[in-house]
């Protein structure tokens, strides 16, 4: 082979391999594996097994095929041990990057083929500047989706169990490809026809399209979890507010009575009568609440949020009984379990201030029972609400009472189920939650 034809080639396969290095590498700078020095030295070496596989192509060497494989299994090799990441999210990576890959080159070649002169050669000079072309025209937009869609995906875990399957996507697309590719005698003879670019112009189309979409999803996705976070923290800190400013009232009502327990002893002592003295402090003494922190569960969110009603019950003289076994792994978002026992408790508690009978009370219990986590809590209700479509009426507002209807939801969301029961005035609340 000439000279010549060795450098046409040798430009080509960089100008062709170095704009798909940079998409596969560049987003995701911050997860390499090894040091930036050491990743970019593998380069050359998948270079070179590349431009070797393009010259045993124009050889026709009849295992030019087999090679082809082999630099692409060396490309997804290299990838896997350069980056740290999932084996999903390189899979999705590397598929839609192939399939750029086949889109362009199919594009180059229909190109060549629409020259009005005489016919150019794949890895000409000329071929090497019309893949810079399409290169300007369809690079950015691959950069920026991936630099700007797919990098900021990566750090974010609450959506693994999404790239399971999406990286199934892409594989299709690939499989498409390569199938029609080589199934019609290979790039050269599939590109010869016009129809077959079209076809190629619109498919990528399509499945750059669709990668978007997902990239965008996702996207909005991970903004609704962090938007569920940071409603989760505003919760906790309400939460939190109404504890100290319960403990500041009762702060102040506790300086009040010292004051009238004091002036008791003080005629007692006045008056030397030391033993009422005595049974007047041990009366007092045994009156006080424990001083010892409750712990219901090691969640510390719902464990704040089940204090905050008892408290709240006890203040209003309501009994208040929990046994609760909630599993620290339980598989369920703490801003979706805050909104789950906050209005199942909320709701208990505006039942038992609102019933005409004494002694109200709110019993709750949270249990896993195999895989799923079963919830009972049961409250005294003497005013029954009234059923509007698939839940209850709320008591403020003549509309559907929004606390049953977040109950639903999130037991919607965990594949749980929801029954709500009244008899005997007791209202009977169950939730079955599958995480």
């Amino acid at each position: 082979m000439e000279p010549i034809k060795i450098l046409q080639i040798f430009i080509y396969v960089f100008l062709d391999l170095t704009p798909c290095l940079v998409l596969a590498l560049s987003p995701f700078q911050s997860h390499f594996r090894f040091s930036r020095l050491k990743t970019y030295l593998l380069i050359p070496l998948l270079f070179l097994t590349v431009f070797i596989c393009r010259l045993l192509v124009i050889q026709g060497i009849p295992a030019a095929r087999l090679f082809t494989v082999l630099w692409i299994g060396i490309y997804l090799s290299l990838y896997a041990a350069c980056l740290e990441l999932p084996a999903r999210i390189l899979l999705f990576v590397l598929l839609t990057i192939l399939n750029y890959g086949s889109f362009k080159a199919i594009v180059v070649n229909g190109l060549i083929r629409f020259l009005p002169f005489s016919p150019v050669e794949r890895y000409s000079f000329l071929s090497s500047i019309l893949l810079l072309f399409v290169y300007l025209f369809t690079f950015p937009f691959m950069y920026l989706m991936m630099k700007e869609k797919m990098g900021p995906l990566i750090n974010e875990t609450d959506n693994n169990r999404y790239w399971r399957f999406l990286w199934l996507v892409p594989a299709i697309f690939c499989l498409s490809y390569y199938y029609n590719l080589y199934a019609n005698g290979g790039i050269m003879i599939f590109s010869a026809k016009s129809s077959n670019v079209f076809f190629a112009l619109l498919y990528n189309l399509g499945a750059l399209f669709i990668t978007f979409l997902i990239l965008q999803l996702l996207k909005e996705c991970n903004d609704k979890l962090l938007l569920e976070k940071e409603n989760h923290q505003l919760a906790m800190q309400t939460v939190r507010y109404e504890n100290l400013n319960c403990r500041i009232e009762e702060a102040r009502i506790a300086r009040h009575d010292l004051r009238q327990h004091l002036s008791v002893m003080q005629s007692f002592l006045q008056s030397h009568n030391y033993q009422k003295l005595s049974d007047y402090i041990h009366e007092y003494i045994s009156a006080l609440p424990s001083d010892s922190p409750i712990t219901y569960c090691e969640d510390c969110a719902l464990n704040a949020l089940i204090v905050y009603y008892e408290t709240i019950a006890k203040d209003h003289h309501i009994r208040f009984s929990a046994n609760i076994d909630y599993p620290p792994e339980s598989g369920i978002l703490p801003s979706d379990a805050v909104i789950l026992f906050g209005n199942l408790l909320e709701n208990a508690l505006e039942s038992c201030m609102r019933a005409s009978m004494p002694d109200p009370f709110i019993s709750l219990h949270i249990k896993p029972i195999h895989r799923m986590i079963v919830v009972t809590l049961d409250n005294t209700c003497t005013l029954y609400p009234v059923h509007y479509k698939d839940g209850f009426a709320s008591a403020k507002e003549p509309r559907s009472g929004i606390g049953t209807a977040s109950i639903c939801k999130i037991a919607e969301k965990y594949n749980g189920t929801v029954k709500f029961e009244i008899k005997n005035n007791i209202f009977y609340s169950s939730v079955m939650l599958s995480p």
